[in-house]
């Protein structure tokens, strides 16, 4: 992308300069975008560095999101075992 005209807010773009995906939040300028990934800080990036995710690309970026969330919760303990008391 060489501005900010064609870039929608929300959006997943791929970042060319480190190659991920990232969520485009807002304009900084014409030249520039806030974009984040995950829980990262916010960043500003260069729309030259921009183009449209590929579908396997925001498949990946939406499945890294949710193994974050599963491989948290495997670190939890397990709940304990009640045995049936009285029968």
């Amino acid at each position: 992308m060489t501005n900010t005209k064609n870039i929608k807010n929300g959006s997943l773009y791929f970042n060319e300069s480190n190659s991920r995906v990232e969520r485009v939040l807002g304009k900084v300028n014409n030249q520039r975008v806030w974009t984040k990934h995950h829980d990262e800080s916010l960043r500003d990036v260069q729309t030259k560095n921009l183009r449209v995710a590929r579908s396997n690309e925001y498949d990946s970026y939406l499945g890294d999101k949710n193994r974050k969330t599963v491989s948290f919760a495997d670190k939890l303990p397990p709940l304990p075992k009640i045995g049936v008391i009285g029968l």
